[in-house]
């Protein structure tokens, strides 16, 4: 009878045992009796190494499923086409808890997210780990294209990853650097010092120093000359006289006026030529230079112009009435200037 009772006993501590692991269950379980969980699909063009069964699936930041698959394709997905498929379950519960509508994971309500901008990234867990999480969030104005429309879950298209732009950029500037022939450029470098240094080994530094050294002092000698100078100043006093003179005879229609102003514009000319060539003294470097036979060239016009113009002021001092009257035919022509014409 005792032996009867005992096992009464252990049966309905069995039977208690089973009530309570499966109100466990169903407690637990959210909703695994009631209805399968939303799920969506998310296609990664990136590495998923450090993506785990069961890592978490985040909303800006706040957990609302976890990754349930990761797959190596679907049968909708193109041949060409090696983007990773990873499944992701979402807990309707977590949803509702931090104010999301389920049916965002429905046709209708997912079309409309996507409009927004939803995407989904892979993001690090951990940098020394490199654990990954999956990252759900709007991204306005991006582009996106869908792996396998007609799958049987809804997919969410996908950005490159942070890190996964990151590894593209270094993997492309590796390569660039791997096609450059460093050891021809080095070749060529490694020339053109050595044809530096034999070239600069010629250079005569010495000689060239007591040459500049020499042109500077001829430079000096000739700029400091005092015939130059007082030939400058006799010259410019001489136009002061003829720029005078023809402003006394501005007002009056004469042939000699004409030539005077032309003598007076044949002086500049000169003058300026003698500023040009004295300019050009600065780089003379020896005797004998194209400098110095401009300068002597220049002194010659000056002495030639200086000629012309005591000609013609004797020629005036002898017929003043020619001011006035103008040049007469039997004036003889040699009395003018030898550069003057004859006035008609």
């Amino acid at each position: 009878m005792r032996r009867s009772a005992n096992m009464i006993l252990i049966g309905a501590f069995v039977a208690a045992g089973i009530l309570l692991i499966v109100a466990a269950v169903i407690l637990l379980g959210a909703g695994s009796f009631t209805g399968a969980k939303p799920a969506a699909t998310a296609y990664f063009e990136d590495s998923v190494s450090g993506l785990d069964i069961g890592a978490p699936v985040k909303f800006r930041g706040v957990t609302i499923g976890k990754v349930s698959q990761v797959l190596l394709r679907t049968s909708g997905q193109a041949a060409a086409d090696y983007a990773v498929p990873v499944v992701m379950e979402f807990s309707p519960d977590l949803l509702t808890r931090r104010g999301l509508d389920q049916a965002l994971l429905q046709k209708q309500g997912l079309r409309l997210s996507l409009e927004k901008g939803l995407r989904a990234k892979l993001q690090q867990q951990s940098v020394i780990t490199g654990v990954l999480y999956v990252e759900l969030d709007y991204f306005p104005d991006t582009a996106y294209r869908l792996h396998d429309p007609k799958g049987e879950l809804p997919e969410i298209p996908t950005l490159p990853s942070n890190l996964g732009a990151l590894t593209r950029a270094i993997s492309q500037t590796l390569d660039q650097l791997s096609r450059i022939d460093f050891v021809s450029i080095t070749k060529k470098v490694d020339s053109i010092l050595t044809r530096i240094d034999k070239g600069a080994s010629q250079i005569e530094f010495e000689k060239i120093n007591g040459n500049l050294v020499q042109a500077s002092a001829n430079i000096v000698k000739i700029t400091s000359d005092p015939a130059i100078n007082r030939a400058v100043g006799d010259f410019s006093a001489a136009m002061q006289g003829i720029d005078a003179l023809v402003k006394r005879l501005s007002g009056k229609v004469d042939p000699v006026t004409d030539d005077i102003q032309a003598m007076a514009t044949a002086g500049r000319d000169a003058l300026n030529r003698l500023n040009e060539t004295s300019e050009n003294l600065r780089t003379l470097t020896k005797p004998g230079s194209p400098a110095r036979r401009d300068l002597d060239q220049a002194l010659a016009d000056v002495s030639d112009a200086a000629q012309a113009i005591r000609s013609l002021a004797d020629f005036l001092e002898r017929n003043p009435e020619t001011i006035i009257q103008g040049r007469s035919k039997s004036t003889s022509p040699n009395a003018l200037p030898k550069d003057q014409p004859a006035a008609k």
